[in-house]
This record gives C-alpha cells, structure tokens and sequence, in this order.
C-alpha cells in the first residue's frame, strides 16, 4: 500500500512537472520577440513582388526594353524564375528558411487596404495606427496625424527613452505621420537632420544634401537605410520603421526600368540589416519583422503607374512576416484575407503588447501568424 502511495506521488509530481514546464516554455514561446522592425515599400505592386518583370508594361514605355541593362538583369521565363532575379535574398533565403508572405490572389490569398483613398498619407496612418480615418485624413499634406501610432505606444510601454524607438523614412511627409507627439521618439525623413554625436550619421547627412534625388520632398533611399542603420547599431533600437519611397516616385515618373532598380536595391538592404540581425546578440532570435507597402497601383499598362481612389487595383498589398514566434514558410495558399489594419496590434503582439490598449478600433493581430 504504501509503494502504491510513493508510486501515485511520483506520477503526480511527474505530471506537475510536466504541466509547469509546458505553461512556461509556452510562455517564453510567446515572449521570444524583444524588438520589432517595419520595413515599408512605397507603392511596391504586388505584380511585380510575385511575379517579377513585367514585360507588358516595359515594352508600354520602351519598345527597345530588351535591350536594357535591367531586362538582361532580371528577364526570365517563369514569374518564379524572374521575381527571384529581381530580389534573390527575400525570394530565395529569407521567404524560404524564415519567413512567409500574404497577398498572391493566384494563390487564393489576398492582403487589403481599409482605407478608400490608396495613396500614402492614408495608408502608412493605416499602417502605423491601426485604422482608416478616410473623414479626417484627406490628403498627403495632411498636417500632423491627430492619432497616435503603434511607435508612440511601443514608445510608452517601454519608457526606455527617446531612442529606444525611432522612425526613418526617404519622404518628408513621415515628419507628420509617424507620431501625434513629436519629439517623443527620434523621427527623421528626407533631408531632415538632427543634433547627433554619431559621425557616420553626421556625415549622411551632409552627404545627403550633396546628392539631391530628383523629387524635392524625398531623399535617396540609400541614405534613410544607412542612417538608419547607424541608429540602430549605435542605440541598439527596439522598434523601429524603415520607410523606402523610390518605388513609388520612379513609377509615378514612368521609368519602369529603375522601379526594377529600386526593388533590387532594396533585395541587397534588407539583406545587410538580417545579416546585422543575426550577427548581433540583442537581436538574434529576438527580433520580427513585417515588409508591407502603403497602397498597391494599376493592373494595366496604361495605370500601372497610378493609384488612389479611382484605381480599384490599388487597394491589393503584401505582407511578409519574419518571426522567431512565427513556423510559417513560403507563400500562403487559400488563406483568409488580412488586412493594413492589423499591421500595428501584429507588431504589438510580437512584443508581447495588448494595441488595443492603444487603440481600442484598431485591426487586430493577424491570427494565422499565432496559431499556427
């Protein structure tokens, strides 16, 4: 009888162990994500993220379109074949042994504004705050956005400082968008510079000014990405949003050649900062990432180059997330729709953060990427 006893206290305190160890160890699981990155492509068409060059709209503004440098560079059979020309490391390393992306229709998934209106200010407030206020903001010259952001929130939650959260953008309109409280957190966009005592920063910033991009509102992405960069190695960031414009100012130009071009250098950044990711202690394996872009364009060759309301098309996005809280790889098949709202509390929730707090009519978590 009392072997039977020490015997059932055995398994009791077996399984005590073993249902202690599982509700922790699901909690660290929960909790791996200590920083958050958002990286976003300005008017980067899902056409060409899933399918690369688009021949039709080259040949719409270059008969001789076979004879350039970028349909040599990223020209190819199958719309596999030639969206991994265009950006090989986000096709072939990071969407195959890291992460997964939402939005190819052709695959029965489909990623969404809320917003009406398709253009930027509207779009990236979407993104950053989790709700359309297509009533209030208008406009790209909208004033300062009157709503706080994921950033301001994460900025509070953390309470480690002005530099513990920053925002970096190539457009000056991000001066507005990105907080309602400026001078909360380090934000910085276009040819704007701040008081530093970083050096490299210092000296992009003069340099930034030397090499003047064509359109007067946006610097070179070149410059918003290693500024950035230096931010991060320096302050060892915990959120931060890295905003590249160039796709969407060489479409609006026509110059279907350097669109190619901007995505490709784009592939080679976002290469550079995983390579720092893993390569740093305070961010391996503790780091998410989403890569989105604010508003899709045109489906044809005569609007492929436009967006906004009168553009239906423009309403169709992309996400990719990248997670150590996330086992999902590759393209999602017969998925349900996601959407720009939900952008913010999934950033949020990476970090083990309620958004609603925050926001109560905000989108919510994208549930896939938690339950799976």
């Amino acid at each position: 009888m009392i072997a039977m006893m020490n015997a059932r206290k055995k398994l009791l305190a077996v399984l005590f162990v073993i249902l202690v160890g599982g509700l922790f160890g699901s909690a660290n699981a929960q909790s791996r994500t200590e920083n958050v990155i958002l990286i976003t492509l300005d008017g980067a068409r899902t056409q060409e993220i899933f399918g690369g060059l688009d021949a039709e709209v080259f040949r719409s503004v270059n008969k001789n379109f076979e004879k350039t440098a970028a349909y040599k560079n990223y020209s190819a059979a199958t719309a596999k074949e030639r969206r991994e020309r265009l950006m090989p490391f986000f096709w072939k390393t990071l969407m195959v042994s890291h992460g997964s992306i939402a939005g190819n229709r052709t695959l029965k998934s489909e990623a969404k504004t809320t917003n009406r209106l398709l253009f930027s200010y509207p779009g990236y407030s979407e993104i950053l705050t989790g709700q359309a206020h297509d009533d209030v903001i208008t406009s790209n010259s909208h004033p300062q956005n009157p709503y706080p952001s994921f950033l301001d929130f994460v900025s509070r939650k953390l309470a480690a400082g002005p530099n513990a959260v920053a925002e970096f953008s190539s457009w000056d309109a991000f001066m507005r968008i990105a907080t309602n409280k400026p001078g909360s957190f380090v934000v910085n966009a276009a040819y704007e510079t701040y008081a530093t005592n970083n050096n490299e920063i210092n000296e992009l910033f003069r340099l930034q000014s030397q090499v003047l991009s064509p359109w007067p509102s946006v610097r070179h992405d070149y410059f918003t990405f290693k500024i950035a960069m230096a931010h991060l190695k320096q302050f060892r960031t915990r959120a931060i949003h890295i905003g590249f414009d160039e796709t969407d100012d060489y479409a609006h130009d026509r110059n279907y050649e350097r669109v190619l071009d901007a995505l490709n250098k784009t592939d080679g950044w976002i290469k550079e900062l995983w390579e720092f990711v893993q390569k740093d202690a305070r961010y391996r394996g503790k780091t998410s990432i989403i890569v989105t872009v604010d508003h899709g364009r045109g489906n044809s060759t005569k609007d492929w180059s436009d967006h906004g309301q009168d553009v239906p098309e423009a309403q169709y996005i992309w996400m990719a997330f990248i997670s150590p809280e996330v086992a999902l790889r590759g393209e999602w098949q017969n998925a349900e729709t996601i959407y720009q709202n939900q952008i913010a509390a999934t950033l949020c929730r990476f970090l083990g953060f309620d958004y609603s707090e925050n926001n109560p009519n905000a989108g919510k978590a994208v549930a896939r990427l938690f339950s799976e």
